[in-house]
Parts: structure tokens; C-alpha cells; sequence
């Protein structure tokens, strides 16, 4: 069943920004452009609230892009890598994100999630049954959990149009298939390598290597030496 969707709907925007990033340098080799993504998922609808959920880290490389992410428009929210002994490292924003969901739901008509994490799916669910409100997820169709798909009212696959929301997205050049064609008995005895002229003479002339080994036969008789006639002089007498 289709969503209704109408320019006084009040929408709020969701966004798992490491794994709709992982699933884009993992797909394409390329960078999701958020804003682009926020623009095609509200669909000239009132945008209450836009949060994308990000990791922060020491070298603080990230820096740029939160500010990218402000200048579209979207607010974020940031939560520190913590590095566990032995190295293990650890960052997820799934509470946090759902914990804002439910927040929010009592002030929106609907909730676009933009994830492909199934453990999203619960939150779907309760956030349809108990909150009344329209859930729409938004991700790449390849990365996505079945489960979500299959919960949420609607689900728009950015991988349809890739070149819509990634940053220096180059299509991959499609590899030609190759055509195998059926073989028959004429295909294969033309492509076969000959080895010798016995084996590609045709059936109705077969008679042709007998009369080829025959004559070859008389060639052998004729260069033998011609037998002597017996003479009674060349027996030479006993005792």
C-alpha cells in the first residue's frame, strides 16, 4: 500500500550516518551526500527536525564533515570512539537513536529512519503501533536488512540512483556478456582442430580410405624385389 504524503506532513529525519557511510565506501567507493539524501526523503514536506548520529575521534578528521552536515541543514550529535584494553574498539549510536525516535514521534507525522541496520527493525514496529506514526526507511537496498524492509510503510533505495547521492559517483563499466551458443555436430567438427584427414572425412566417403590403404598396399608390393623362379641347378646335392 502506498504512503500518503502531503506538504503539511511534519517529518523528522533520522540519520545512522556510519553505516549509511560504510555501505556507500563498501558499494561504491564513494561519499554519501547527506543533504542530497534529506532533500529526496522529506519530498517538499515541513522537516521538523534533521539529526545525523556520528563518532568523534582523537585525530578529529571527522571535524569537516560534521561542519558539511550543519551547513545543510542537519544537526548532529556526537559520541566519542571509546578503545577498550587490547585495543577493541567500540561506538554506536542505537539507543541514542531510538531513544530520540520515540522523543520525537508525538511531534511528527512520520519518522525516516536512514539506516540499514536490522536491529532497527523493533523500533519500527513500536514506533507504528504505539505511536501512530508513519515510518519511512532510506538506504542502499544491497546493505539493508530484509527484516526492516519488510516492517517499514515505505522504503526508498538509494542504490536505484546512485549518481543522486553520492559525491564523484562513476558509474563501473557493465562487462559484456558473453554469448554461448548452443553446439551441433556440423559447429563442432568445423571448430575442431584437424589431426588428420581420416577423422573429418565425411560419412558417405568412407569408401575413400580404403582405396587410399589399397593403394598404398600395391606401392608396398611393387617395391618389394621380384621373387626368383626355382631352378633344379641352385639345389646342391648332399653326400
Amino acid at each position: 500500500m502506498a504512503v500518503i504524503k502531503h506538504k503539511d506532513q511534519r517529518v523528522g529525519v533520522l540519520i545512522d550516518a556510519q553505516n549509511l557511510y560504510h555501505s556507500a565506501k563498501h558499494l561504491y567507493g564513494c561519499k554519501v551526500n547527506f543533504g542530497a539524501v534529506v532533500k529526496h526523503a522529506v519530498a517538499d514536506r515541513k522537516l521538523i527536525r534533521a539529526l545525523a548520529y556520528v563518532i568523534s575521534t582523537e585525530s578529529g578528521e571527522e571535524n569537516s564533515f560534521f561542519d558539511a552536515l550543519t551547513k545543510t541543514g542537519i544537526e548532529t550529535k556526537t559520541k566519542d570512539l571509546q578503545i577498550f584494553y587490547g585495543g577493541q574498539k567500540k561506538a554506536d549510536w542505537d539507543v541514542g537513536l531510538a531513544v530520540d525516535a520515540i522523543r520525537l514521534a508525538p511531534k511528527l507525522d512520520t519518522v525516516i529512519l536512514v539506516t540499514g541496520d536490522g536491529d532497527f527493525a523493533p523500533l519500527v514496529e513500536y514506533l507504528k503501533f504505539n505511536e501512530g506514526v508513519q515510518v519511512e526507511v532510506v538506504s542502499f537496498g544491497q546493505s539493508t536488512s530484509a527484516k526492516l524492509k519488510e516492517v517499514t510503510d515505505e522504503f526508498l533505495d538509494l542504490s536505484l540512483e546512485p549518481e543522486l547521492f553520492l559525491i564523484n559517483y562513476r558509474p563501473q563499466p557493465q562487462r559484456e556478456k558473453k554469448e554461448i551458443s548452443r553446439a551441433t555436430p556440423s559447429s563442432l567438427t568445423q571448430n575442431r582442430p584437424v589431426q588428420n584427414n581420416q577423422q573429418h572425412i565425411p560419412m558417405q566417403k568412407n569408401v575413400q580410405p580404403v582405396v587410399q590403404m589399397r593403394n598404398l598396399g600395391q606401392q608396398k608390393a611393387i617395391s618389394r624385389p621380384p621373387i626368383k623362379p626355382f631352378k633344379s641347378r641352385d639345389v646342391k646335392r648332399i653326400g
